[in-house]
């Protein structure tokens, strides 16, 4: 089995909150696609449960029935969210095969990376949507990369065409 962990941007940078948003839908296809030329064998996927990429890999492990963990950062991530934020992500908790919270206390933005390291460290690659700026997902991937990770980027930014 191959441990794949999800890193990637906010909805503000994917085009659209809305994961029913045609950008987004496009964007898990190119997603799903990536994972399959990646191993064509037994998965499991981890992802942090933030909205955007996060959620969109819980997503895509759910509809194709791929286990799946959710490595929260903190306790109660979701409580600064809209109401259909948190409703979302509590449904993501309780459809993961497994959740793990990497700190028992609540939000800091030092338990995000400590969050990005345990997924870092607990899988086989890294599966990165990211579109080159600064920040988050960059911290990520530059760790990854420290451990010597393999790292598969996808550029949100970039138009991805489905071909038949």
């Amino acid at each position: 089995m191959i441990n794949i962990a999800f890193t990637g941007h906010r909805p503000n940078k994917l085009g659209s909150y809305d994961p029913m948003h045609p950008s987004r839908v496009l964007l898990r296809e190119e997603i799903w696609e990536k994972v399959k030329s990646i191993s064509s064998g037994e998965m499991h996927f981890i992802t942090g449960g933030a909205l955007g990429v996060d959620q969109d890999a819980a997503r895509i492990a759910y509809q194709n029935q791929i286990p799946f963990t959710v490595a929260a950062p903190c306790l109660n991530q979701e409580k600064k969210w809209p109401l259909e934020s948190q409703t979302s992500y509590r449904k993501m908790l309780s459809l993961a095969t497994r959740v793990v919270y990497v700190s028992e206390q609540e939000y800091t933005m030092a338990c995000m990376q400590e969050r990005n390291k345990w997924m870092v460290d607990n899988c086989d690659l890294l599966v990165a949507v990211w579109d080159g700026t600064k920040g988050g997902t960059e911290n990520c991937i530059r760790y990854a990369v420290s451990v010597r990770k393999s790292v598969h980027h996808i550029r949100p930014d970039k138009p991805f065409t489905k071909t038949e």
